[in-house]
């Protein structure tokens, strides 16, 4: 499990990485890259804020069940 989150990690940072050389690399004026990037930037925000609550529901509705599970044990 440890070695496949560094690989995503390092997957996601590659693409991130690749993503930012690409943008730079292309001819366009100043204005119009900033642009392009900072849409960019908020997108990938976007994502990571859903996925985090996504996540967060994940782990609350774990917790809540084992939660349930004790109670039912001590009864």
């Amino acid at each position: 499990m440890k070695h496949t989150s560094i690989c995503l990690v390092s997957l996601l940072g590659g693409m991130v990485v690749g993503s930012a050389l690409a943008m730079l690399m292309t001819p366009q004026s100043g204005p119009e890259l900033r642009s392009k990037i900072k849409g960019w930037v908020e997108e990938e925000v976007e994502k990571a804020h859903a996925k985090a609550e996504q996540l967060q529901q994940q782990i609350k509705s774990q917790l809540e069940e084992a939660r349930c599970k004790c109670e039912t044990k001590e009864a």
